[in-house]
């Protein structure tokens, strides 16, 4: 398996968790009406948006690093 497809299956992860937590503070909210419920989801919200970038940014590089070792003749 390459980096690539560790990345991916990493960022589906990473999303899955996502949305598990965000689900179960909904059902939550609609449980209980409480306003502090909703900042953690949106802060979750924040963290896995900016994790999301970083594991897409970070395996973009990986997967054309070669290439440009390539092109750049080092």
């Amino acid at each position: 398996m390459d980096v690539f497809t560790v990345g991916i299956i990493t960022l589906f992860a990473a999303t899955a968790v996502f949305y598990i937590v965000l689900f179960s503070f909904i059902f939550y909210w609609h449980l209980k009406k409480i306003s502090f419920v909703v900042i953690p989801a949106v802060f979750a919200f924040e963290f896995l948006a900016i994790c999301f970038l970083i594991v897409v940014i970070v395996t973009i590089i990986i997967n054309y690093l070669p290439n440009l070792i390539r092109v750049a003749g080092i």
